[in-house]
């Protein structure tokens, strides 16, 4: 019997854009985004185990780029000038054509509205032993969408 042989394509992960409030994150590293169900549990007399259901969710976006821009840097300007708290639209895609969920699926877009950075934002890093300035924020975002080639497959699921 000969040997198998695994000849599928897994999606690789450097095949891919991230967008904030619609511009190219150029210098992105990595994105990650998080989908949290808040879960409620019940227990009845009778039964030994708990009964959950989802009764919402919590979306968390972590973009890692290298400092190009000033755009955390004015949000937290104008949050400092006006209170105004900054809220970004961020928009993640996977576009390796060459694996095999793209070739069943298609490519697949996540958009996060309503993201509101919550985690520290360095100001300043110099550092003689790196190399680039590299800033990684968390956001909290308030809804999700899914898109791609295969929305129909794709919605609600």
């Amino acid at each position: 019997m000969a040997d198998s042989v695994d000849l599928r394509q897994h999606i690789d992960c450097s095949q891919g854009k991230a967008f904030i409030d619609g511009e190219e994150c150029m210098d992105a590293v990595s994105f990650q985004v998080v989908f949290s169900p808040v879960t409620s549990s019940t227990k009845t007399l009778g039964h030994t185990g708990e009964d959950t259901r989802w009764k919402g969710y919590n979306v968390r976006v972590t973009l890692s780029e290298y400092r190009s821009r000033p755009w955390l840097k004015n949000a937290i300007q104008e949050f400092l000038t006006n209170k105004k708290t900054p809220n970004f639209t961020f928009q993640g895609m996977c576009t390796d054509e060459q694996s095999d969920y793209y070739r069943d699926y298609g490519g697949q877009t996540v958009t996060v509205t309503g993201c509101v950075p919550t985690g520290d934002i360095t100001l300043l890093n110099q550092d003689v032993n790196s190399d680039f300035v590299q800033d990684t924020v968390t956001f909290s975002g308030k809804d999700v969408k899914f898109s791609g080639e295969s929305e129909g497959a794709s919605e609600g699921g």
